[in-house]
């Protein structure tokens, strides 16, 4: 039961946020203040930002949800975001000895700024959907609670829709390291450490796995193959081209923390991961019949912890999961700041000062932020959606980002046909309903490859490549 001492505690996390956000405010003086921290984060408040980062609502109510329906072969998506991460650790040495802080940025760089204009807009559109499903997994946690705030699906998005575009506005990305740390700490400690220490307190996991059915034990029984693959596909590869990871790679203090940070982050969300699976599971045990009361199973976490945990520890909980929706959406808004700012408004105006990108920064965050709280309102699904919408950026930006970094020979034409094959196959399989249990994404990039390779080769001339870009 959720008691008023967990509605003031939830009420004071707020309010908490709220105040680093002014206080942060104090300390952007200039644009890259505000986008990447003056470039000056240490192991703590990185470290924060990338594991409150990697710990998402996906990572959490998403996967929450499906262990709730396939068990423990879920781990196979948190196995494919690791290895991921870990890849990203070596890109991140790229990013920083390049110089080059944003993917449209190095797409400029190495196609010119057609292709960035592309991208960058695609990546906006993107950052709407993925901002709206940060909110919607609010609203999803307060269908749990509602009763007892008495508060609405549509008021709850609306609230903390407002409060994450206010802080994040405000301080930028001082604010949001500063809160991520704190975040990261309750969501380790509490959701990952007391929760399931109540949970299986209360009914051991040998119960647990005596009780549901036995293929939600077995890592080969709980999804299709062709589903795994899919995991793999797209949820390794996003971390390659994640512009969340990219500017809290790039808000290090140098290259040696941001590597370092990254590969500790992945432990924390391994370790993590494995608890909300179990508490997943043990949440089918205790409540066969939730997605029959809710209508879907990404409420799993939520019912448990109020349902599972003493006063205090449930307001403590909540906050936790508002902690992890809200350091999402608010990188990014960061990255939606960053984006208008450096890969739209210069574009068209090139000689803009510090304070008017600051400007153009802020109001960016405040338009997607905006059009994010309303598509949240007619949108529904945390896992699934969130694959789609990795899926659509993968399929358009991954192979003409990676040949950007790695291929002398790829080409400005074989860049604009890659993103747009990748992107109209990802669409049509989609739209297709997955023909022959084809992933979409296997299938985006494998067109998309071939088109950037066929094409390059065609239109590749020497002296093409970006020197700037070829010497770093």
């Amino acid at each position: 039961m959720v008691g008023m001492i967990d509605v003031v505690v939830i009420v004071l996390y707020f309010l908490f946020i709220l105040t680093i956000g002014v206080i942060s405010y104090r300390r952007v003086k200039n644009e890259q203040d505000f986008s990447l921290a003056g470039r000056s984060l240490g192991y703590p408040l990185l470290i924060g930002a990338i594991t409150a980062t990697a710990i998402g609502s996906g990572a959490t109510l998403g996967v929450g949800g499906l262990s709730y329906n396939i068990g423990i072969a879920s781990l196979w998506s948190v196995i494919a975001y690791a290895l991921g991460l870990i890849g990203f650790a070596f890109i991140a040495r790229v990013i920083r000895r390049i110089k080059l802080w944003t993917i449209p940025e190095v797409l400029r760089e190495r196609y010119g700024n057609t292709t960035r204009i592309v991208v960058a807009i695609f990546l906006m559109l993107g950052l709407i959907a993925l901002f709206g499903v940060q909110v919607a997994a609010l609203g999803t946690v307060f269908t749990v609670i509602g009763d007892v705030f008495g508060v609405t699906y549509g008021t709850a998005v609306l609230i903390a829709g407002g409060v994450m575009i206010a802080y994040t506005f405000a301080g930028g990305m001082f604010a949001i390291a500063y809160t991520e740390i704190v975040q990261a700490f309750l969501l380790l400690s509490v959701l990952g450490i007391m929760m399931p220490l109540f949970v299986f307190g209360d009914t051991p996991l040998a119960t647990v796995a005596a009780g549901v059915p036995e293929k939600m034990f077995d890592f080969m029984r709980g999804a299709p193959v062709h589903t795994m693959i899919g995991w793999f596909l797209t949820l390794l590869p996003i971390c390659f081209i994640d512009v969340s990871l990219w500017q809290r790679a790039s808000s290090a203090r140098n290259e040696g923390v941001a590597v370092k940070s990254i590969l500790v982050s992945t432990v924390l969300y391994f370790g993590y991961s494995v608890a909300i699976i179990l508490v997943g599971i043990a949440g089918f045990y205790h409540y066969p019949d939730l997605v029959k009361t809710y209508g879907t199973s990404d409420v799993v976490i939520p019912v448990i912890i109020g349902k599972h945990l003493p006063v205090v520890a449930v307001g403590l909980s909540l906050a936790a999961i508002l902690a992890v929706v809200m350091s999402t959406a608010a990188s990014v808004l960061m990255v939606a700041g960053m984006t208008g700012s450096t890969d739209i408004a210069r574009i068209f105006k090139p000689n803009m000062n510090e304070r008017q990108g600051l400007l153009v920064a802020r109001l960016s965050v405040l338009v997607i932020g905006i059009l994010g709280v309303s598509f949240s309102l007619l949108m529904r699904g945390i896992f699934d959606m969130m694959l789609l919408a990795f899926a659509l950026f993968i399929s358009g930006a991954f192979v003409p980002v990676m040949a950007a970094l790695f291929w002398k020979k790829a080409t400005p034409r074989g860049a604009v046909f890659s993103m747009i094959g990748g992107m109209i196959v990802v669409v049509a399989l989609y739209g297709l309903n997955k023909p022959y249990n084809i992933e979409p994404i296997f299938g985006a990039l494998v067109i998309s490859s071939v088109l950037m390779y066929v094409v390059s080769i065609i239109t590749y001339k020497p002296g093409i490549t970006s020197k700037r870009l070829a010497d770093r």
